[in-house]
């Protein structure tokens, strides 16, 4: 493939394995991806964390469930009590988050 009069080879064009000893990082895993064509992939332990993370945020649920069941039930029973000094708080302490 030629790009602006550059001849890259996909096939003989490897990433290189980055030592972070002088970035303050840590040295990045390989992974090796696409056996056949001979290309490697290189994937940092901080990404993997990233993932293994993500993958754990995604099978939470996304609100308390017990938590709204709980409220809906007083609500209806006519027992939900709102604390109107928290909820002033609240909404101070939002404004000024946005400044």
């Amino acid at each position: 493939m030629e790009i602006n009069n550059l001849n890259i080879n996909s096939s003989t064009h490897k990433a290189k394995q980055t030592d972070g000893a002088a970035s303050g990082k840590s040295k990045v895993s390989t992974e090796q991806s696409n056996a056949a064509s001979g290309e490697t992939v290189f994937i940092s332990s901080e990404s993997k964390a990233l993932k293994d993370l993500e993958a754990s945020i995604k099978a939470e649920p996304d609100f308390d469930v017990e938590k709204v069941e709980r409220i809906k039930a007083a609500i209806s029973e006519g027992n939900f009590a709102i604390d109107d000094e928290a909820l002033a708080n609240n909404i101070i302490e939002f404004d000024d988050l946005l400044g």
